[in-house]
């Protein structure tokens, strides 16, 4: 419970969600990213993978206050194949911004993270949203990230890249290789 507000989570595949819960993150994605903000984003051009599992947050009403989108994956890590978490596509109504469900979702995605043994998980941010990762325990990662694109393998520029310990140490730098598109 938040500010004495019951709290649902519920992790599921993409490919288990209903017509409801898909039509809920639609109105979720347009009030947090209004058309007018996203003409305007850095990251608008890039090709993004889609999520293995998305983490929806209901308050006791059964409103969708927020989102976290969770994969998991075979990457490089200075040419070692590793399997990571990946964390993005996180989301909170901006109703309810700064109540704490954003980080409750976290903390429940790193749990399952955890479960997954997974040596660390890595998500990309905004620089406005560093200081909030930050406190949740996040670190910057201040190597190369690759990511795949139409194009070919190409460094990832447009957002600050972050890692977050999870069953070992999480690298501060070195080259990151996706191995596919970014989350």
């Amino acid at each position: 419970m938040i500010k004495n507000r019951p709290l649902s989570f519920n992790l599921k595949l993409i490919t288990e969600l209903t017509v409801d819960e898909e039509e809920a993150l639609r109105v979720l994605r347009a009030a947090v990213y209004p058309s007018e903000v996203i003409a305007h984003r850095p990251g608008r051009h890039i090709k993004w993978s889609l999520p293995q599992w998305r983490l929806l947050v209901e308050d006791g009403s059964g409103w969708l206050v927020s989102h976290i989108g969770i994969v998991t994956r075979e990457v490089t890590l200075d040419d070692v194949s590793i399997r990571i978490g990946g964390i993005g596509g996180v989301m909170t109504s901006p109703e309810a911004q700064g109540q704490g469900f954003a980080t409750a979702a976290l903390r429940h995605a790193e749990t399952f993270l955890d479960k997954c043994g997974l040596t660390f998980a890595l998500l990309v941010c905004r620089q406005d949203l560093v200081p909030f990762y930050t406190r949740l325990g996040w670190q910057s990662f201040n190597g190369i990230l690759l990511v795949e694109q139409p194009g070919g393998t190409v460094p990832f520029t447009v957002n600050e890249p972050m890692v977050l310990p999870v069953n070992d140490k999480a690298p501060k730098k070195g080259t990151i290789n996706l191995c596919g598109l970014p989350w």
